[in-house]
């Protein structure tokens, strides 16, 4: 038998657990005692996902290149031919 099953949207159940997932994902209300917690848990902060250190690497890789090339002696010469040839996606 199949029977519809409703989204979050408008849900009770489900925007109580939408709102406190967020909340716990902000980091900022940690109220879980500790004696809760699995045991790898307790001592330590909750490990990175994969995503987040891929987000975070590619951001600090990009802001390390954007550095060398405005510190690089050709950055100032192709930037005076044509200012916007870098700032083009490709």
């Amino acid at each position: 038998t199949l029977r519809w099953v409703p989204g979050h949207s408008g849900v009770h159940g489900n925007e109580e657990a939408d709102k406190h997932a967020k909340r716990a994902s902000e980091g900022h209300h940690n109220d879980s005692p500790v004696n809760c917690l699995p045991r790898y848990l307790r001592h330590r902060t909750l490990p990175l996902s994969i995503s987040a250190l891929k987000e975070s690497q590619s951001k600090n890789t990009a802001e390390r290149w954007t550095h060398l090339w405005r510190t690089s002696p050709r950055f100032h010469h192709i930037n005076r031919l044509d200012p916007r040839i870098l700032k083009r996606s490709f």
